[in-house]
């Protein structure tokens, strides 16, 4: 069985599309989670149905076709000189669009993976969201951090 994983770090999104038992395959990296101006000891919020600040994947994949989402979760952000700020995510930071609207999600859990069925023309988008925990202090400047999703043909 192959796979097709693609990489969120920091606010861009990598990839390569790829064929799987001769099924196309293809995850556009749309948005990356994105905290903005976080302030020491004051966690920060990213909703999954935050239009501006979650992270978006849109899949094309087989039309009516289940697959398998399972992501590789980061437990921090590295920012300037190697400090590190705590990234949680909950049980319902993630969430699948078979309209690929990002009203009409049905969440999960991105810690667990998730079987979810291609609507008939095959277009979904999957959001994430998730909260950053900076310590009192919380040495400022960017952090980044890494989260794999892998879509994997059932």
């Amino acid at each position: 069985m192959k796979r097709e994983a693609w990489v969120v770090i920091g606010a861009m999104l990598l990839g390569v599309p790829l064929v799987a038992q001769g099924k196309p395959l293809t995850v556009t990296g749309v948005r990356g989670v994105t905290f903005g101006a976080v302030l020491p000891g004051v966690p920060r919020v990213i909703l999954r149905t935050d239009p501006a600040n979650s992270g978006q994947f849109d899949i094309k994949g087989p039309k009516g076709g289940p697959v398998l989402l399972s992501f590789v979760l980061p437990l921090s952000m590295t920012g300037p000189g190697g400090a590190l700020m705590p990234i949680v995510f909950g049980a319902s930071d993630a969430g699948y669009s078979a309209t690929q609207a990002i009203g009409s999600q049905v969440g999960f859990d991105p810690r667990q993976p998730t079987t979810v069925i291609f609507p008939n023309n095959g277009n979904v988008s999957v959001f994430v969201g998730a909260t950053a925990n900076p310590g009192t202090n919380q040495r400022a400047g960017a952090y980044t951090a890494t989260i794999i999703l892998t879509v994997t043909y059932l």
